[in-house]
């Protein structure tokens, strides 16, 4: 039987244990522990974590999720995510400012700010994406 290190204790092992578990995690490409080995908000596929300080109130960012570009905007404390693909045949399509509207290229499909089709032959309003804000975090998707 080996004699405990005078250096160690209970607590202190368990919480290098803690830290070796979470960095052989991350070595395979899992996210799961923070600094102090506080516990994050799990990351599932077809998700994105963004740093919530990244988000600058009325910045627009383009994320893709399995493919889809996913327009990610922070309004105030709110935080919304939109899917950029047309309702109508499924092109992606883009914010134009100088027309306040999200644009189809592929015919001309227009929605308003909130995703709603004020013009064109697309049928539904734009797809929201789910939005958690958490730790610091916004996790899309």
């Amino acid at each position: 039987m080996r004699a405990p290190d005078p250096g160690s204790s209970p607590a202190r092992e368990g919480v290098c244990r803690r830290r070796a578990l979470g960095a052989i995690a991350s070595l395979i490409g899992f996210e799961v522990f923070e600094s102090g080995c506080a516990r994050k908000e799990p990351v599932r596929p077809n998700q994105v974590a963004i740093p919530l300080d990244d988000l600058a109130p009325g910045r627009r960012m383009i994320i893709a999720i399995a493919g889809n570009p996913i327009e990610v905007m922070r309004i105030g404390d709110r935080v919304r995510a939109l899917m950029l693909r047309c309702t109508h045949t499924g092109c992606a399509i883009k914010w134009k400012p100088e027309l306040k509207l999200y644009v189809c290229p592929c015919h001309d499909g227009r929605y308003d700010e909130n995703g709603n089709v004020v013009a064109g032959p697309p049928p539904l309003p734009l797809h929201t994406v789910p939005v958690t804000v958490s730790g610091g975090r916004v996790i899309v998707g």
